[in-house]
């Protein structure tokens, strides 16, 4: 297992087209480093607090986002070290989607496709990589088949003897360009007629034609003009890019589903009720970080004692505990597929939905605690000016245990909290809340209540 620093180093030798307001950047670019810093933490803080376990593939112990959970324990501890990294980060720590592939994967596959996986899951275990995994495809319009509008889905353009060529594009790619490893998943399942886009591979460095565009918000242009805290977060806000296919050519050794309709519907409910498990438990994390920051700005503004302000904390406790012990109920009543441990499908599902309710609870009365300064404080620059520094300090200034620099670096943390990207990576990372619903609609077993319900009241019809 290596660190943080050692993963920084590997990253940055690799030659990757990304892109940022129209122009190629390096992997220093203010935009870029952020993500790489969040990433680092992952391995630092698997190799301090232990969150890795043995893998029989390599006969040594690994980063638990790099191998398959084969119990209910592997999976709670995949869930408490999610939780932890939010915690810690305020932002994605970018791997779980990989090891949700990971796992999907091994559930799924069989044979030669299985035999293809493990040869590169021995090859990430060894070098500790840092995987992640894309399923979104652009979709155009959405009232047409993708055999419609081919260009909106990634999908296979050539086949070779020694491989495919791919074309296409992913949105919404969380990190993607600081990963070693690339999963690539269809979005959806298809039709019969529509094999060119049933196909699951995985993309390394040395992969030529892929091209990464950042995302552009308010948070990334704050990234863009420096400070020392004025962006709120040192690990940024959550970055997505779109990751461009243009003829990418994939060897047969890491292609692992082309034309199994079956096997892609499987495979993509693995990946979703993992993906949406972790996200209540990443949840979790999130709102303990806001329930921190809510905390201290009580005590900057000296109102501890106010008692309609304190419950609000007690309220959004109560929603990160109910999140986690979501996800670990669900790992405790998950189920066994191909030697991997898989949640139970509709306890991950109904985390997605009630993780969802809870975060934006939480953002609220984080909001209300934090009152109107978020949204309207100076900046950090207006602190150093000889100019306006003399009046922020004056006027900034809260409890006399916080100086006016602390309170405005907690403040710039909530704005961080309340403007970016997070709210919507929450509301439909893994899918939207009414992909989950929908499932919860058809899988759950209305007929066992309403039969309870018949005989406590006697019905007769």
């Amino acid at each position: 297992m290596i660190n943080g620093d050692e993963y920084i180093r590997r990253i940055k030798c690799y030659s990757r087209d990304m892109y940022v307001m129209g122009e190629r950047v390096g992997f220093d670019h203010p935009n870029v480093e952020p993500v790489l810093k969040a990433i680092s933490i992952t391995y630092d803080l698997a190799k301090e607090k232990g969150y890795h376990t043995y893998s029989e593939l390599v006969n040594r112990e690994v980063n638990i986002l790099n191998t398959c959970c084969r119990t209910p324990d592997d999976l709670i501890k995949r869930y408490d070290f999610q939780r932890e990294l939010s915690m810690r980060l305020a932002t994605c720590n970018y791997r779980c989607p990989g090891a949700d592939a990971i796992n999907a994967f091994m559930s799924v596959l069989e044979g030669d496709e299985r035999d293809r996986f493990l040869g590169l899951l021995r090859e990430i275990q060894e070098n500790d990589y840092a995987c992640t995994s894309a399923l979104t495809d652009p979709k155009g319009d959405r009232s047409r088949r993708p055999s419609e509008q081919r260009e909106m889905y990634v999908r296979v353009v050539e086949e070779r003897e020694d491989g495919i060529i791919v074309e296409g594009a992913k949105i919404h790619q969380s990190g993607a360009f600081a990963a070693d490893v690339n999963f690539f998943l269809p979005g959806q399942t298809f039709r019969e007629g529509e094999e060119e886009f049933a196909v699951a591979f995985a993309l390394k460095p040395e992969d030529r034609g892929v091209k990464y565009i950042l995302q552009n918000t308010g948070m990334q242009a704050k990234q863009r003009d420096g400070g020392e805290f004025e962006r709120g977060n040192p690990y940024g806000d959550r970055i997505t890019c779109t990751v461009v296919l243009d003829r990418v050519f994939v060897p047969w050794e890491r292609v692992f589903i082309y034309g199994d309709l079956k096997k892609v519907r499987e495979l993509l409910t693995a990946f979703a009720n993992s993906h949406r498990c972790v996200g209540a438990a990443c949840k979790a994390g999130f709102v303990d970080s806001m329930t921190g920051a809510a905390s201290l700005m009580i005590r900057a503004n000296g109102l501890e004692k106010v008692q309609a302000l304190r419950s609000k904390l007690g309220e959004m406790s109560a929603v990160s505990e109910g999140a986690y012990a979501i996800a670990v109920g669900a790992a405790v009543k998950g189920v066994e597929k191909n030697g991997v441990w898989l949640p139970d499908a509709i306890m991950a599902n109904a985390g997605k939905v009630i993780g969802v309710e809870g975060f934006a609870k939480a953002m609220r009365h984080l909001a209300d605690i934090a009152g109107g300064i978020p949204g309207t404080a100076p900046s950090e620059f207006d602190l150093r000016s000889e100019e306006t520094g003399r009046y922020v300090e004056k006027y900034v200034r809260g409890a006399e245990d916080f100086s006016a620099e602390d309170r405005l670096r907690l403040i710039k943390f909530i704005e961080f909290w309340l403007t970016s990207s997070h709210y919507i990576g929450a509301l439909h990372g893994g899918g939207s809340v009414s992909a989950s619903v929908i499932f919860l609609q058809y899988m759950s077993d209305f007929s066992t209540k309403e039969d309870a319900v018949r005989k406590a009241i006697n019905l007769k019809s």
